[in-house]
């Protein structure tokens, strides 16, 4: 069972051979100082959020003045082709003496003045556009805040390290106050919820063998006692003794052996309901199918 985070072991909950139950609480890694960042990562999540909710605001000001400013520019527009169309008109009318001069002249000064005032809005919309800012960089940044922060509440809530099944403690080799690593593993959790069987079987024997047929595992060390299973798998292969390679080139023996022996497959018999005291890893077993 090794640590999903390093830190010293404030509280080692277990002993050497114990059963435990799924769940159960194992051992404890100082929370201190992931609880110390959990809490800066969430300080930084509000700063950023009341970033975004005063730059949301700003923004949403700039849009309405853009758009403000946007709405001059059909009005400068109708005013610019009402001066050019009355200018237009009168035109033709001063060479028969109908308009004064000064009158064409005003008219020519009336579209002057009605360009000048469409450039002015026109450039106004632009500008008021442009000046809208995007609040896309800190909504970004909100997000990241929110990763960093389910982050550092994994960290801290895996300090709390559980058992993943029913089982025995074995090899513990830690105390409380030791310091523990991330990804090293302080002791072994032997599962007690399910037990299998592995029968290394002659290729001369599998004729006939399928998964769900049942078998009787009889344990070395318990004379008389067996232990009933189902088959649950057969392997698909081992390595061979010939026909490997080595640095790129096949290795071939020398020597030739006229004994040719049946190579071994394992079988794998799932135990059902097998009695605690009877079943340990690495017990030598003898496993018989019923065909």
């Amino acid at each position: 069972m090794a640590p999903d985070v390093s830190g010293r072991v404030t509280k080692l909950a277990v002993r050497d051979n114990q059963r435990v139950h799924r769940d159960e609480v194992l051992y404890v890694i100082d929370q201190e100082p992931y609880r110390y960042a959990r809490d800066q990562t969430l300080a930084q999540l509000h700063n950023l959020q009341a970033q975004l909710a005063i730059e949301t605001t700003q923004v949403e000001s700039q849009v309405s003045h853009a758009g403000a400013s946007r709405s001059g520019v059909p009005g400068a527009q109708a005013r610019l082709d009402l001066a050019q169309r009355t200018l237009a008109r009168l035109t033709p009318l001063e060479r028969n003496g109908f308009v004064t001069v000064e009158q064409l002249d005003q008219a020519r000064t009336e579209v002057a003045t009605a360009k000048a005032a469409l450039d002015e809005a026109q450039q106004a919309a632009m500008g008021a556009r442009q000046a809208v800012r995007s609040i896309a960089p800190l909504e970004a940044a909100v997000a990241g805040a929110h990763s960093a922060l389910s982050l550092a509440e994994r960290n801290l809530r895996v300090t709390v390290v559980r058992a993943p099944c029913d089982g025995i403690v074995t090899a513990l080799d830690v105390s409380a106050g030791e310091y523990a690593v991330a990804g090293r593993p302080l002791f072994t959790i032997v599962n007690t919820e399910e037990w299998w069987a592995v029968g290394n079987f002659r290729e001369t024997q599998l004729a006939g063998t399928q998964t769900g047929q049942n078998a009787e595992v009889y344990l070395v060390g318990m004379t008389g006692r067996h232990v009933h299973g189902i088959v649950d798998s057969l392997n698909a292969g081992v390595l061979p003794d010939e026909g490997t390679t080595a640095d790129g080139l096949p290795r071939v023996p020398r020597s030739l052996n006229w004994v040719r022996i049946a190579q071994r497959f394992p079988v794998r018999v799932k135990l059902i309901d097998p009695p605690p005291d009877l079943v340990r890893i690495g017990e030598t077993v003898s496993v018989v199918i019923d065909r």
